[in-house]
């Protein structure tokens, strides 16, 4: 009996809806939606400007110099003067290994040396082309061969003449005693010359044994370094390194190699960045970039140093080095950072206010004015400058677009200006 009912009450009320739905009859205003009310926003016109393009990258900062100090002797570290953090300039100690070891080797070079030279009866090792026959050992075999000679002629001259007055056996002595001692003349000038290497390879033992003792001492080296492309290497005494790590105490025991600090030179620091191989062309030694960290809120200038001229295979990209002042140390090695490398200008480019682009999808849009609506636009950006944007495509220049689009705003909905007179400027990039 119940669906019964419930039709009964459906058939009844058919009538009553047919009527009502007769009341409104087409064409009369009830049947027409409200249109939206104006939304007011700030406008502006894409205008032709002239715009810096950059090539983007991202790389680390390095030191100028970056070295690690690493022992030259076998010992074990009986000082050490500096920790991380500290600045130390060319020349001041770092740490010191016991050098008692090879100052005893030291003494027993120059022992063995000063022997070597009293046994040619000399002071000091001679040099260049040196005649043996100044040593006394060879001059006392020269005089007695000398001799020996001259004691043969004289026998020569009483043996040859018209009465001899000596005998053959004495004759031959004679001969026999000028013949040894002309060997022994040159034996004594080969042992000299012996006696003089083995003297020159002592006092190079000896200059051996006073450099690993000077090796002891580590300190902040010195030298010339890589001077930036078209310079010559400045001899600057004002070089200053930091000390970044600290791998030794005192105790203990290092070997030839073992690393005990490392040093970075921190102004200028370097930007090492790997920029993709289609922007070769385009990259140059000199031109000016800006640069980013995260540490820091403001920006770095800097100027493109060298460029490698090997592409990575792998990556496709080649390395680029940007040098950076950085005198008052806001810059930090090892930081992770942005850089924007100017390489050339643009003129007649299309440029809107960067905050008229919106994103959404991962696709950038504009929103165009057209009879009083909002239109939406897919724009390809370019190149940003002065808190403009370049567009490629998707606008034409003198269009009325939305500089800053109010939450929700979406196409269709009317528009009107906010504000005063859109927002335009110089279309000169700033």
């Amino acid at each position: 009996m119940a669906p019964r009912s419930a039709t009964t009450r459906l058939s009844a009320l058919l009538p009553a809806l047919a009527l009502g739905a007769c009341s409104r009859a087409p064409g009369s205003r009830g049947a027409e939606a409200p249109t939206p009310a104006p939304v007011e926003a700030l406008l502006s016109v894409v205008e032709r400007g002239v715009v810096q393009r950059h090539v983007r990258a991202t790389g680390t900062l390095f030191g100028e110099e970056h070295a690690t100090i690493a022992a030259k002797v076998a010992g074990r570290i009986d000082a050490v003067w500096r920790d991380v953090g500290d600045v130390v300039a060319p020349g001041d100690r770092l740490a010191r290994v016991e050098a008692r070891d090879y100052d005893l080797i030291v003494h027993e070079r120059t022992r063995a040396f000063d022997e070597a030279l009293s046994q040619l009866g000399i002071d000091e090792l001679p040099e260049g082309g040196f005649d043996v026959d100044a040593l006394p050992t060879v001059e006392r075999a020269r005089l007695q061969a000398e001799n020996a000679r001259a004691r043969y002629e004289r026998g020569r001259r009483l043996h040859d003449g018209e009465t001899s007055t000596m005998s053959e056996q004495d004759f031959a002595d004679l001969k026999t005693a000028w013949d040894v001692a002309q060997a022994e003349h040159r034996l004594a000038m080969l042992n000299a010359r012996a006696q003089l290497a083995q003297a020159r390879t002592l006092r190079a033992l000896l200059a051996t044994a006073q450099q690993r003792l000077a090796d002891t001492l580590h300190a902040v080296p010195r030298g010339e370094r890589p001077a930036p492309p078209g310079s010559e290497p400045p001899a600057d005494p004002s070089v200053e390194y930091v000390v970044t790590r600290r791998s030794v105490s005192t105790g203990d025991y290092v070997q030839p190699g073992a690393p005990l600090f490392e040093l970075i030179d921190p102004d200028p620091l370097k930007l090492r960045v790997a920029v993709p191989e289609r922007e070769a062309a385009r990259v140059r030694v000199g031109q000016r970039a800006l640069v980013r960290v995260d540490t820091d809120p403001g920006s770095f200038e800097g100027r493109v140093a060298r460029i490698n001229f090997a592409v990575e295979p792998r990556s496709r990209t080649f390395e680029v080095e940007i040098l950076l002042r950085n005198g008052e140390r806001r810059l930090r090695a090892g930081s992770f950072a942005r850089t924007e490398i100017e390489v050339e200008r643009a003129d007649g480019v299309l440029l809107v206010p960067r905050s008229a682009v919106t994103r959404f999808a991962g696709v950038h849009k504009v929103f165009a004015v057209v009879d009083g609506r909002a239109v939406e636009r897919a724009v390809r950006l370019g190149g940003e400058t002065g808190g403009r944007v370049e567009i490629e495509h998707g606008l034409e220049a003198g269009e009325t677009i939305v500089a800053e689009p109010p939450p929700g705003l979406t196409g269709g909905t009317p528009v009107r200006a906010a504000g005063g007179p859109a927002a335009g400027g110089d279309a000169e990039a700033r």
